[in-house]
């Protein structure tokens, strides 16, 4: 009994795409455009997320000025 739930639980933290056999676990691969595309996003994403929290505390100092 106390194997079983062993296997359970190790088999409940295997991701699926492990115990997929090759042939469905292949994709076709992404297009060049596409990969440069997402690399420069995920490069640019911190920076728009700064800019957003300068751009809010600039104008909460503005209305605070008020």
């Amino acid at each position: 009994m106390l194997t079983v739930s062993r296997w359970a639980v190790l088999l409940s933290i295997i991701p699926v795409d492990a115990l997929a056999c090759a042939t469905c676990a292949l994709r076709e691969p992404e297009s060049a455009v596409r990969s440069v595309l997402l690399v420069a996003g995920l490069m640019l994403s911190p920076l728009l997320v700064v800019g957003m929290g300068v751009w809010a505390v600039r104008r909460l100092a503005r209305e605070e000025q008020r």
